[in-house]
């Protein structure tokens, strides 16, 4: 036989081929005798009810031989465990079978397409699942086993319901494919999210293996994009590898990581599981960290932290202790935060952390001597689903008492609702060190900056035992401030100053030149010391009311005080000027008085001028105040008086007309004495104001005789 002939190996060929047609054919004819649909059907439906459950078929059914035998069936309903709630309906459902465990009437199910499925997953009360049961092998039936090869689901509706919290959920337009799994297949899977309210799409691919009763899926990355109020886009990205042990109907992750990112406002989290079991007990995680960078050009807000052994079961979730660090961020001011508490979660959505601790320091500008620091405990409650938090602490600031209670509602544009209780405020410790007599608030040149304010939408009220800035000091403050973008209003402002009570309003805008309200009332303030530790002016004593109507606008103290506009007016009683002594000038003319009429007399702060009652209004415009209607009276002397207080200069320019009180000193009578008081605010210098006397005169002679008769006249009355 010639093995190299051309003839030989196509009858080889030939034959070959023909026996292996005949012999497929024949497996075939076997198999399709073998093959029952209506049995398979049956031996399905017998497999769910030994799970309790109830399969009916309203469709019909039929086989399919290419390239697994199986059957094709319309219509279904599945049933809950119960045997009569609705689990599950399907369009259509195709299950493909082993070819050689057929010969023995053992269904080997080998792949499932599911088309149309509407399916509600449920979370019981006592935390397991209603689909639990089909994940379990002990109770499958002995001749139809599912070891799964190829899964595929198109237009699937899946809802979600957790009677533990009462959220809901849904998938729709849901599309899965999942190929190859016993060596090394993907899943790859896309639909649409509803939860609470939101729309989210997720696509997703996860590489998966399947051997005997364990479930593997390594590396794998799921997306999704949702809208959000106030936001752009919102996505997220979960990654990790999954484990699931039918079995011991455990599920085992590892190094999962969930990433959240916005682009306006320019937000990035990232929350961290190393290692995550899921059972029927709950969800262990011996760790899970997590990070948050929140902020745009101005403000950054940075959260990071660590919660240790997190367990959840039945609805309740527990972490043994939650510890990190918070950090904001504006400019130069920045507020550090350590936090460090145990936290139990109820649901998906209520928090507490208590007993919850927390030290805080704050370091800016414009206390640049030092950092505020402060320790404090208490509690603090979370509800992610309302987005509200509340936090109730108390503790010591600088050796004083504070209570703290904020109320926070949304995340993303957090709005506080804060009460504040502080024993005493010295900010002498942190302010820089004065330079001169005034308050160091009120000497520096340091420019406001209120950009801060951009992010704060604030409503609170804040109570302060004792507040002290430079000499200046008030008790039992109590005011209700809103605070946001636009600007700071103080609605209510009480206090007690100097003996007095302190009552009005006072708002600063976040413009770019910012300005500044006063509306405010005293009562029964001492006057003196008020004026000695904010202004250095020593000038009046006294207690009395008064009112103050003013505006500012600027960056500085200086600017403020060269803009200010306004009304203020005082009514003083019982008081004193100092400096100079009136009644004694009289009785000492005329020498004292031809004194005057040559050179100026500084003032004497042993010298006084007692009164009964003073009373004055300002008109402030530009930073200067004119005053037309001073009146002082006293049981020796009158005194009428005008001029302006020049605030940006720090300068006085006063005129005032001396009378003798005629039934005191009768000699005395029609004796009037024009003064002049000008100079610096602190330490002005007084004169007799020769041109009040001679206003009425045109030539010098007639000027010169005025002048000698006031100088004489009182000489010989004297005598």
């Amino acid at each position: 036989m010639n093995f190299n002939s051309g003839r030989f190996w196509l009858k080889t060929a030939v034959y070959a081929l023909l026996t292996t047609v005949i012999a497929g054919l024949a497996v075939f004819l076997l198999l399709l005798w073998q093959f029952d649909s209506d049995a398979a059907r049956r031996e399905l439906e017998h497999a769910f009810a030994a799970q309790g459950r109830t399969l009916k078929v309203s469709g019909p059914v039929s086989p399919l031989f290419w390239p697994r035998p199986g059957i094709a069936v319309d219509n279904v309903s599945l049933s809950e465990a119960d045997g009569h709630s609705d689990f599950a309906a399907m369009r259509r459902i195709e299950l493909r079978f082993a070819w050689l465990p057929l010969l023995q009437k053992h269904y080997l199910v080998r792949q499932v397409r599911l088309l149309g499925v509407d399916a509600t997953v449920i979370r019981r009360p006592d935390g397991t699942m209603n689909i639990a049961d089909l994940f379990d092998a002990r109770q499958q039936n002995e001749r139809v086993h599912v070891k799964l090869d190829d899964l595929s689901i198109a237009d699937g509706d899946i809802s979600w319901r957790d009677e533990v919290s009462g959220r809901k959920g849904r998938l729709t337009a849901l599309r899965l494919d999942a190929g190859n799994m016993e060596d090394s297949g993907e899943i790859e899977v896309s639909t649409q999210l509803a939860w609470d309210g939101r729309q989210f799409d997720l696509h997703g691919k996860l590489p998966v293996s399947i051997a005997d009763d364990q479930v593997r899926v390594d590396g794998f990355a799921l997306d999704a994009r949702t809208h959000l109020p106030r936001m752009q886009v919102l996505s997220a990205q979960l990654t990790g590898s999954l484990m699931l042990n039918q079995a011991r109907g455990l599920l085992e992750a590892s190094q999962l990581e969930l990433k959240l990112e916005t682009a306006k406002p320019a937000a990035t989290a990232v929350i961290r599981a190393p290692k995550l079991d899921l059972s029927a007990d709950g969800i262990f995680a011996p760790s899970v960290r997590f990070a948050l960078n929140l902020g745009d050009q101005e403000t950054h807000y940075l959260l990071d932290g660590q919660a240790s052994n997190v367990r959840s079961a039945n609805g309740r979730s527990q972490a043994q202790n939650i510890a990190g660090n918070f950090q904001w961020e504006n400019g130069k001011n920045r507020l550090k935060v350590e936090y460090s508490a145990p936290a139990v979660m109820d649901g998906l959505s209520s928090v507490r952390l208590q007993p919850a601790g927390v030290r805080a320091a704050l370091s800016t500008p414009y206390l640049p001597r030092g950092v505020i620091r402060t320790e404090l405990t208490g509690q603090i409650d979370a509800d992610l689903q309302a987005e509200t938090l509340q936090s109730r602490l108390s503790g010591l600031f600088d050796g004083a008492r504070l209570d703290l209670d904020i109320r926070q509602k949304s995340f993303t544009r957090p709005h506080h609702d804060v009460s504040l209780t502080l024993a005493r405020l010295d900010l002498n410790r942190y302010l820089p060190a004065q330079d001169g007599p005034l308050a160091p608030l009120l000497r520096s040149s340091q420019k406001i900056n209120l950009d801060w304010l951009s992010d704060v939408d604030l409503n609170g009220r804040v109570a302060i035992g004792q507040f002290d800035v430079g000499r200046f000091s008030v008790q039992q403050v109590d005011m209700d401030v809103r605070a946001s973008s636009t600007g700071v209003d103080i609605n209510r402002f009480t206090a007690q100053i100097y003996q007095g009570v302190l009552a009005g309003t006072l708002s600063i805008s976040n413009d770019a030149t910012p300005s500044l309200h006063i509306d405010q009332k005293l009562s029964h303030m001492n006057v003196h010391p008020l004026l000695k530790d904010l202004f250095d002016f020593s000038r009046i004593e006294g207690r009395g009311n008064g009112a103050a109507d003013l505006t500012a606008s600027g960056r500085t103290f200086d600017e403020l005080r060269s803009t200010l506009g306004g009304t203020l007016s005082v009514s003083l009683s019982e008081g004193a000027l100092t400096g100079i002594n009136l009644v004694e000038a009289l009785k000492n003319l005329p020498a004292e008085l031809s004194q005057w009429g040559t050179q100026t007399i500084a003032s004497d702060l042993k010298q006084k001028t007692p009164f009964q009652r003073l009373s004055a209004s300002f008109a402030f415009d530009k930073g200067v105040g004119r005053n037309h209607d001073l009146k002082l009276a006293s049981p020796l002397i009158d005194l009428n008086g005008q001029g302006k207080l020049d605030l940006s200069q720090n300068i006085v320019d006063y005129a005032f007309n001396v009378r003798a009180n005629p039934v005191e000193f009768p000699k005395l009578k029609g004796l009037n004495v024009p003064i002049k008081i000008t100079g610096a605010l602190p330490a002005p210098t007084y004169a007799l104001d020769f041109n009040a006397l001679v206003k009425d005169k045109k030539t010098d002679a007639e000027k010169q005789q005025v002048l000698k008769d006031q100088l004489t006249r009182p000489l010989q009355v004297l005598k």
